[in-house]
């Protein structure tokens, strides 16, 4: 079984920093956090890649059998990334 290191993007490293400041910009409050130990991020991090991981909808139950996600959460997760996605290639 592949598995790689954990990692973590500084906050003001892209894309995390345009993750972060879209996420303030919709008056979300959310916190840069270590990944791992093994997710598509931890791969392209072990590459050189800078990846972000985690940031999406709340969930209950995660990779459960009664795993759940709170669809009503999508539009603004949806338009925190679209932001970021808009900075980054702005900028």
């Amino acid at each position: 079984m592949a598995s790689w290191p954990p990692y973590r993007l500084a906050e003001d490293e892209q894309p995390a920093a345009a993750l972060l400041g879209a996420a303030a910009g919709q008056g979300l409050t959310v916190r840069a956090r270590t990944a791992g130990p093994s997710n598509i991020g931890n791969l392209l991090a072990a590459e050189g890649i800078p990846a972000t991981a985690g940031f999406g909808l709340r969930h209950e139950g995660l990779h459960g059998v009664d795993e759940q996600v709170h669809l009503a959460d999508l539009p603004l997760v949806h338009a925190v990334y679209r932001r970021a996605v808009l900075d980054l290639l702005a900028g």
